[in-house]
Order: structure tokens, then C-alpha cells, then sequence
């Protein structure tokens, strides 16, 4: 269960919900029909998937409620997926009616475009708190180059794909910060490589010791691999490196892509070999660590929280005819 904090906000109020699958729970109607009902509503946004149940029940409660009121939704789906009825039906009809939709990588806005949404789309990244980050001021690196991995060691995140790149150069050393079910084998892997020694596993990092992961590195690796059923949907380790002043080199897979933006270098998933060429460059080309330190920590500004409330309300604005349209890069 979690446990609902206001925070000072007299404005938020919670509702109870039923099941713990996300896209199968449905509210408390009863709270949600008396507030849908008590005043005119200029807008109703859902932070949920346009095929879930929840989304279902609040437009059902919006029609008896408050007809004709505009609503949006959010989407991070990056893969396009046919669902089976019921939420194929569920979807459709979302989508038929909204006044628009933002999510946090592109290409979910391109699926819901081909799928039927005629509202507005808005590139929304996932909020960073930019200000827990630090930059320090430091050189550029000379003679070895330190990677850094952080985030959970499970099979999609690349991990071995950074050790196996990391075996190519002599130069390199490795710190991986994270835990997961794919700890052991990694371990293992780095022996079997004879790198063992250029590599420390740090093991799990509470949240609030992340910000001083990223000034112990030269620069952050995100290799992340694409699979059947799942792929990168936003990225925030590349946000927190680039708010640490960090280059980034990331797998060129999902919405790594919109994170990055032109600040840092992007790869082929899976090829350690062009993995490896891009940690390179680093060494061997002059001004290219401190010119994508110098563009990443100026593009990390667009997921300040403040940036994402800007690009928010830019849109509640259009779709409710009282503003300029939204930001929809990225």
C-alpha cells in the first residue's frame, strides 16, 4: 500500500483504489462522482494508459458526471501493441475523444497518432530534480578513462555488453553501481574477461547517495538492450549524469534517444565493439568530453521541474483554447 501525503497541497485529495495491476485497478467511484459532479470543469487529465480500466471507469463517470468536459491522458508506450478486448475497446474510445495526450518519449505520441488520436500530443519528459545534482569543476580525462553504470543489474540494462567493451581497452576501468539478479553472473563474466581488476561492483546505492555516483566517473554508460516486450522508455540515469555534469554514452534503443538529445553520443544496442569506439573517442579526441559536459548539463535544464510544469500547463492551455500551443519537441 501506499501511503498518500499531501505535502502542504490543500488541493490534492486521495482516493482509494481496488487491484495492484496498472493497467487492471479501478478508483473509489464514489469520491470521483461527487467531485465530478460539485463545479465546472475546465479539464480532466489521467495519468494513466489510455487502454487501462481506470481511464475506462473515469470517462464512464465523466459522461454522467460532466458531459463535454475535455480530458487528456498520459502514454509511455514505446512499443506498439494490438490489445485483446476489452482494452482494445477501452483504448479506442479514449482515443476517439481526447482533447490530447503527452508522454515521456516520442515515439509513444507517433503510436498514438497511428492508432487514432486527432487531440494534441505533447513531448513531456519524466520530471529530475536537477538541484540534488552537482557539477564539480574538474579536468577533461588524460591517460584511462573511468565508466560508470548505475541503475539495477538485470538482463535488459547492458550491463555485460560495458564489461565486454571495457575488455577492449586497457585505458578503462569500471564502476557499477546496482544490484539485481544478474549480479553474480556479471561478477563472473568480468573474471572470465581478466578485467576483474578494473572493475568494482558497488552493490545497491540508497536514493538519496545517488548524486555522488556520477562525480566519481568520467563518464556514464547506458547500454541498454531492446526485447520483445520491453524497451527504454525515458532514462533518467542519462538526465541525473548530464545534471552532474557526466557525458553520456547511451545505447541508441527507445526513448534513450530524446534524453540524450545532441549531448552525448548514442550506439547500436548489444555491440560492444562500437560501445568501446564511442568510450574512445573520450581518450582520444581533444574537446569532446568537455564540450558534451558543457551540452548536457545546459539540455538537462528541459527536466527541471519547473520546465515540465511550463511544458504541462503550455498544453492544458491549447486544449482548453486559452494558450499558445505546446512544446512538442524532443
Amino acid at each position: 500500500m501506499v501511503e498518500f501525503t499531501s505535502d502542504g497541497d490543500g488541493f490534492a485529495v486521495a482516493v482509494r483504489t481496488v487491484g495492484r495491476h496498472p493497467n487492471l485497478f479501478l478508483y473509489d467511484p464514489r469520491p470521483l462522482w461527487r467531485l465530478l459532479g460539485s463545479a465546472h470543469w475546465d479539464l480532466i487529465d489521467m495519468h494513466e494508459e489510455p487502454f487501462g480500466l481506470a481511464v475506462a471507469e473515469v470517462l464512464l463517470l465523466r459522461w454522467l458526471r460532466s458531459p463535454g468536459v475535455p480530458y487528456i491522458f498520459s502514454s509511455a508506450q514505446n512499443i506498439e501493441k494490438r490489445y485483446p478486448p476489452p482494452f482494445r475497446w477501452w483504448e479506442q474510445a479514449a482515443l476517439r475523444g481526447a482533447a490530447g495526450a503527452y508522454g515521456c518519449n516520442s515515439e509513444a505520441g507517433r503510436i498514438l497518432r497511428r492508432k487514432g488520436l486527432h487531440g494534441e500530443w505533447s513531448y513531456l519528459p519524466l520530471g529530475v530534480d536537477v538541484d540534488r545534482f552537482r557539477a564539480p569543476d574538474r579536468g577533461p580525462p588524460t591517460a584511462t578513462l573511468s565508466v560508470g553504470f548505475v541503475g539495477r543489474l538485470i538482463r535488459h540494462k547492458g550491463v555485460d555488453v560495458l564489461l565486454r567493451a571495457v575488455a577492449l581497452d586497457d585505458r578503462f576501468t569500471a564502476e557499477i553501481f546496482g544490484s539485481g539478479s544478474e549480479s553474480e553472473r556479471l561478477i563472473a563474466l568480468a573474471d572470465s574477461l581478466g578485467i576483474r581488476g578494473r572493475v568494482r561492483f558497488h552493490g545497491h546505492v540508497a536514493e538519496e547517495r545517488i548524486p555522488d555516483t556520477y562525480p566519481q566517473v568520467d563518464v556514464v554508460a547506458v547500454p541498454s538492450l531492446p526485447l520483445a516486450g520491453w524497451i527504454e522508455q525515458f532514462g533518467r540515469v542519462v538526465a541525473e549524469a548530464q545534471a552532474s555534469g557526466v557525458p553520456v554514452v547511451a545505447s541508441d534503443s527507445g526513448a534513450l534517444s530524446d534524453v540524450v538529445g545532441g549531448a552525448g553520443l548514442l550506439v547500436p544496442p548489444g555491440d560492444p565493439v562500437a560501445l568501446h569506439a564511442a568510450l574512445a573517442r573520450f581518450l582520444d579526441e581533444p574537446g569532446l568530453w568537455a564540450r558534451l559536459r558543457e551540452s548536457g548539463m545546459a539540455e538537462v535544464t528541459r527536466h527541471s521541474w519547473k520546465s515540465i510544469a511550463d511544458t504541462q500547463m503550455a498544453l492544458y492551455q491549447v486544449v482548453t483554447s486559452d494558450g499558445p500551443g505546446p512544446q512538442t519537441g524532443g
